[in-house]
């Protein structure tokens, strides 16, 4: 049965198509003066449907067409949303490199900072800088905001950098304020805290604060003194007795880097002064002014409300006293008694330069 159903559909297709293709030959052959209203009728009629469905379908693809651009154009907007925020740290890290380049003057190399194709760690980094510019093995490379590691190996081109979260990293450190002194490594544990620093060996009868910068100490002949490593977190309980181990958050996050500084041989042994902490410095005391602006704006605002308050209480109280003296009307007048004397009018008034005498026949 199915071979029949199709043997007849395509005898079907076949009979149309040979009376379409007739009726096209037959149309060809026709006169202009009749091919005109034939065609016409045949539109009307056979083709309608036809037409209605090719204008239904163009109608359907002017609106996919439609809804792809504008599904392409909100694509487009997020992707610049989403890479909005990336370009402004990335200006804002490349203006902060300005910054520690004109600090620093001189003996140091710009360059790039990526992973190695095919490794997933914050171990290491390939710089784009190389023997050609003065890199040399063990060279410290910074940014910024302090210390990422120092140079492995060197070619002539690029180099290889590992960083403090690399498991043989150390380097000499000391607190700011020189109260303390201890060697830095990785803090080795699974886990969040893998991205932490450890401060060991401090002296026991020093004691550091959370938020104590460190920076290194220039022991070593590595690392300049005064990068910054990290700030302290806390203290980490140990066994030893005779030293104090603290947890530092690091200055640098190996994974958000894209530029780096190489110092070279000659700024290690120049020194590279309080660059790091003076930044450092900086920055606490414009924390600390906003925070006094602060509180300044707020005691001269509240001083304002007050002497307003103050006016508006006068006024109110002087409304009250008004309206209790018009309820009580207009107040009685009090005269003053005459003080004059009345004279007689047959006594004339004594002058003010007269003498009074005695009456005539010496009556007294």
């Amino acid at each position: 049965m199915p071979s029949r159903t199709v043997r007849s559909s395509s005898r079907l297709d076949t009979g149309l198509l040979l009376a379409c293709v007739l009726l096209a030959v037959v149309a060809l052959a026709l006169p202009d003066r009749l091919r005109e209203p034939v065609a016409t009728s045949v539109r009307r009629t056979v083709l309608a449907p036809l037409l209605a469905v090719q204008q239904r379908m163009e109608s359907m693809r002017a609106a996919i067409l439609v809804r792809d651009d504008a599904m392409r154009a909100t694509a487009e907007l997020t992707a610049q949303a989403m890479a909005a925020p990336g370009l402004e740290q990335e200006n804002e890290a490349l203006r902060r490199m300005l910054g520690l380049a004109g600090r620093l003057r001189s003996g140091f190399v710009v360059a790039e900072a990526f992973r190695p194709s095919g490794i997933v760690d914050d171990y290491t980094l390939t710089i784009t800088a190389g023997a050609r510019a003065g890199v040399a093995a063990f060279a410290p490379v910074v940014t910024a905001d302090g210390l990422v590691g120092m140079v492995e190996s060197v070619d002539p081109s690029t180099s290889i950098a590992i960083t403090w979260a690399h498991p043989d990293f150390r380097v000499s450190a000391v607190s700011a304020d020189e109260s303390a002194f201890g060697i830095v490594q990785p803090h080795l544990v699974p886990g969040a805290e893998r991205y932490l620093l450890e401060l060991r060996g401090v002296p026991f009868r020093a004691s550091l604060d959370s938020g104590t910068l460190i920076v290194s100490s220039g022991l070593g002949a590595t690392y300049p003194r005064g990068v910054s490593i990290g700030t302290v977190i806390g203290e980490l309980p140990t066994t030893e007795r005779w030293a104090r181990t603290y947890l530092l958050k690091p200055s640098v996050l190996p994974s958000s880097l894209s530029s780096v500084l190489v110092l070279l041989p000659s700024a290690v042994a120049a020194g590279v002064g309080n660059v790091w902490t003076d930044v450092s410095a900086a920055d606490s005391a414009i924390r600390a002014i906003v925070a006094a602006s602060d509180s300044a704006a707020r005691q001269a605002a509240m001083a304002e409300l007050r002497a307003r308050r103050a006016v508006l209480d006068a006024a109110a109280d002087s409304a009250r006293a008004d309206s209790a003296l018009a309820g009580l009307g207009p107040a009685p007048t009090v005269r003053a008694p005459a003080t004059t004397p009345v004279v007689p009018p047959s006594t004339p008034p004594a002058r003010m330069d007269s003498v009074r005498r005695p009456p005539p026949g010496g009556a007294r």
